[in-house]
């Protein structure tokens, strides 16, 4: 394994410096309408990176930014996403819409960033290749990961209604791991880390479940946990896995908690049952069963303002069209129609104007919400939904 530079927070943000030498360029434009209930808007970052060969990549990181209503300042957590090296030309803006609004319901403001080797970011090079299966180089890869992830906690911080002193990493597989290794330069304010399905060289086609070198990831992972305990009392993290992890099976997240516990590192394992075909979609299709998670995790940290939805006490059954609102127009009536006929879980959210949103499977009661609140009122303002109904039944009847 590459032997890596010292992990202090002064080197990780020496391949980032870009970011406080020069002011954000001009947000791109959105490929898709921005939701301004919960303040979508889209910055630019500098950060500067290298490669496993150690040739330099840099690029301005594209970066989605939500909100609370208010002026702050505001908590921030940092969603960083994962890796397709197939497909990585092909990323576009990651949102995590429905991991932000879960962070923004409990007060957070939210950053996704897209890094250096994605998407419209990916002719600068790839600094995250861990270039063979039989030798990979994770640990280049990760430290250009985790700089980035620091370079944008470092621009979020400067923002006038940003509190970075109450700051919260969470990623998914690589962006997971990755997470990680930024938390062990133990940055001022980070109070947490969360770790899903973190690793790096999965691939289910090939080897399913057992990545390439394993042992070089559990070396980091302990070496993660050493840099970070340097620093007392060290941060606390959550990893969340599922048995059926067609990336990273269960016996190396056993093991890779193991190794960080042994370095020292302050580290809670969930493994969860098997979800869906592939248990590492669970980040982003199984926000219903995670969510109450993090809010158990992050409770006695400070952060005690729930995300999760509570599902609504049920009300009178429903009975088909009977049971729309009261004053129902067509459109509304032609929504509530198709709630009846979607499979459970369902949700239909309504603002008692004539607005209306539906959505049905995972996370069904906030996407039905934001579907309802991305309408805006005449003045521009947003708009405030409630649920109306529930799966079977009825669940509030007026605003």
């Amino acid at each position: 394994m590459k032997r890596l530079k010292p992990w202090l927070l002064a080197s990780l943000l020496a391949g980032s410096a870009l970011a406080a030498a020069q002011p954000p360029a001009p947000a791109a434009s959105a490929p898709e309408r921005l939701q301004a209930d919960v303040r979508e808007a889209i910055v630019r970052v500098p950060a500067r990176v290298e490669d496993p060969f150690g040739k330099p990549v840099l690029g301005e990181l594209l970066v989605t930014t939500f909100r609370p209503a208010g002026p702050g300042p505001f908590p921030l957590a940092i969603i960083s996403h994962g890796r397709s090296s197939d497909q990585r030309a092909a990323y576009k803006r990651p949102r995590f819409e429905s991991a932000a609004r879960y962070f923004v319901r409990k007060g957070f403001a939210v950053a996704v960033p897209l890094r250096l080797g994605y998407g419209e970011l990916a002719e600068a090079g790839d600094p995250e290749s861990s270039v063979s299966c039989d030798a990979p180089r994770y640990g280049s890869a990760l430290q250009a990961a985790a700089q980035q992830i620091l370079a944008v906690r470092e621009f979020m911080g400067r923002q006038a209604d940003i509190d970075a002193g109450r700051t919260v990493l969470v990623g998914v597989s690589v962006g997971g791991i990755a997470t990680i290794g930024a938390t062990s330069a133990h940055a001022p304010g980070q109070v947490a880390a969360i770790n899903f399905a973190g690793g790096h060289g999965g691939s289910p086609e090939r080897h399913p479940g057992a990545p390439c070198q394993s042992d070089q990831l559990r070396r980091l992972y302990r070496f993660y946990a050493e840099a970070n305990a340097r620093t007392t009392p060290p941060t606390p993290t959550l990893w969340v896995y599922a048995e059926n992890d067609q990336f990273f099976g269960p016996s190396y997240a056993r093991r890779w908690a193991r190794a960080y516990a042994e370095g020292g590192g302050n580290v809670d394992l969930r493994l969860l049952p098997a979800f869906g075909a592939d248990g590492h979609r669970l980040f982003t299709d199984g926000n219903d069963i995670w969510q109450p998670l993090v809010d158990e995790f992050l409770k006695p940290l400070g952060f005690s303002q729930p995300g999760a939805i509570p599902v609504p006490a049920p009300g009178q059954p429903l009975a088909g069209d009977a049971s729309a609102p009261v004053g129902s127009g067509a459109k509304q009536l032609a929504g509530f129609q198709k709630f009846l006929a979607a499979r459970m879980p369902r949700a239909f959210a309504i603002d008692g104007e004539g607005r209306w949103g539906y959505a049905q499977g995972d996370d069904a009661l906030s996407r039905a919400l934001a579907l309802c609140q991305r309408n805006v009122g005449n003045d521009g303002t947003p708009v405030s939904c409630h649920l109306y109904a529930v799966d079977e039944t009825v669940v509030r009847t007026t605003p």
